[in-house]
């Protein structure tokens, strides 16, 4: 029996979009189980708010989306390492420390290239980060980064961790009004959410 192309493309869909929510869920945990990754993603979270904050270049505002991009690909592809070498022995081997260091040291290399360039950017932007600072911009921005620090480093009842969301959520809100760099807010601001949603799948 011949399969129905409108069957075929509606079965391909699904798949395309189970795929998405593996895929998503995967992040949330890797969030979730590993303090590495949370630190990065507070980290991704201050670029976001500077980068909403500062006028930027064109190669700046790409460089700076790229070192975040690459650092949180490549803590959730560490820990997917870690996971395959735990599953595969139990023992301690040489071979598997060894690929346990690799996976890691790739992840300081490229956390360590993401903070020279963040603060090359920064030493050339320097005078439109103190301009957005002394216009009153520095208390909300440090308070949402606040938010997002008790978010990941503290665990709480799915109550307060919902409190906590709205303030962040109307926080951000006020970013996006006097952003001078929307995609760097939505930045922010799907950081923020994946962090609310690791610490949620952590307290079940």
């Amino acid at each position: 029996m011949v399969p129905r192309a409108g069957a075929s493309h509606a079965s391909r869909s699904a798949g395309l979009l189970w795929s998405f929510r593996h895929a998503l869920r995967g992040l949330v945990e890797v969030a979730a189980r590993e303090r590495n990754m949370r630190i990065h993603l507070l980290a991704g979270m201050a670029v976001g708010v500077a980068g909403s904050e500062v006028p930027l270049s064109l190669a700046a505002q790409l460089g700076l989306f790229l070192c975040v991009t690459l650092v949180l690909a490549g803590e959730a592809l560490n820990s997917a390492l870690e996971a395959l070498v735990d599953l595969h022995t139990a023992e301690f081997r040489h071979e598997a420390r060894r690929v346990k260091d690799a996976a890691a040291g790739a992840v300081l290399a490229l956390s360590a290239g993401a903070v020279l360039s963040a603060a090359a950017i920064l030493a050339g932007h320097g005078a439109g980060f103190l301009a957005s600072w002394s216009a009153g911009h520095a208390g909300l921005d440090g308070a949402l980064l606040a938010l997002a620090a008790a978010v990941l480093g503290l665990r709480s009842s799915h109550a307060a961790l919902l409190a906590t969301a709205a303030v962040g959520a109307a926080l951000l809100a006020l970013l996006a009004l006097r952003s001078v760099s929307l995609p760097f807010t939505v930045l922010a601001g799907a950081l923020f959410i994946w962090a609310v949603a690791a610490r949620w799948r952590g307290t079940k």
